[in-house]
């Protein structure tokens, strides 16, 4: 199965969703097509699984890292953890195949764009949980307006920092860190009603 997860990844990236194939998955894997029908019933199901994978990572990571490092409830949001938050996920990311062919998911109304989907109410139910916890404050409506600006925001400009000459890539990489600071220290503080 790992095998078939792992070429499932690897194709995604390579030849994208529309060319993703059972058969080119099972070769791709090494293995037989019977093989990939014994834990599969379609490539959708495939890429659900890996997805799967991929959303406990990022669940795992945030819980470990970024509640760690916001400090006391009620501090302030800062560049810095907003920073690691964007640098840890990016590496995280980076350690995922076939993940960019998932997150950078730009196409409508197929099973590819769901799995996407998936991964971003991951990160933003798990920020949710974390920031509810330092500021008991903020209503539930202004939590996750703001987490989908921030989320959407981060989603659109790395994949443009990806495409990106090593110069640009940095900068829109660092401004990212420094806007979304700015913007979630206006919902989420102290003071908050």
């Amino acid at each position: 199965m790992e095998a078939l997860l792992k070429a499932t990844a690897v194709l995604l990236e390579e030849v994208g969703y529309d060319a993703l194939t059972t058969k080119a998955i099972a070769e791709r894997a090494e293995t037989s097509i019977g093989s990939f029908y014994q834990f599969f019933p379609n490539r959708d199901a495939a890429v659900a699984a890996l997805v799967d994978g991929y959303e406990a990572d990022v669940r795992a990571f945030l819980q470990s890292h970024a509640g760690d490092q916001l400090g006391e409830a009620g501090a302030p949001i800062g560049v810095e953890w907003i920073g690691s938050l964007v640098d840890g996920l990016s590496a995280l990311y980076a350690t995922f195949p076939g993940f960019h062919g998932l997150w950078a998911a730009q196409v409508k109304d197929n099973p590819l764009q769901r799995e996407a989907q998936k991964l971003r109410d991951a990160l933003q139910e798990s920020l949710d949980a974390i920031l509810r916890q330092r500021f008991p404050k903020v209503p539930a409506e202004a939590r996750s307006r703001c987490l989908i600006m921030v989320i959407e925001t981060g989603h659109s400009l790395l994949n443009a920092a990806d495409a990106a000459d090593e110069p640009r890539r940095k900068l829109l990489q660092e401004e990212l860190k420094v806007m979304l600071a700015g913007y979630m220290s206006r919902t989420f503080r102290e003071d908050a009603p």
